[in-house]
């Protein structure tokens, strides 16, 4: 897979989301994304909305928390 959807999702979404990557964030994406390259998403640009979507999930983890 192409590192591509990574950085566009983590550029789109500290743009949007107006906050700094946080610690772990581009590992545990990677992975996401990864899994869902072997499972057979080929689509860039699916991959950076599901991306976006893991970010903001992860995000709401983490202030649920605070």
């Amino acid at each position: 897979m192409n590192i591509l959807p990574v950085d566009r999702a983590l550029s789109k979404y500290g743009t949007l989301a107006d906050r700094s990557e946080t610690k772990g964030a581009r590992e545990g994406l990677s992975k996401h994304l990864m899994k869902m390259y072997a499972e057979g998403e080929r689509d860039e640009h699916r991959l950076t909305v599901h991306g976006l979507s893991y970010l903001r999930k992860l995000d709401q983890e983490i202030d649920s928390r605070s």
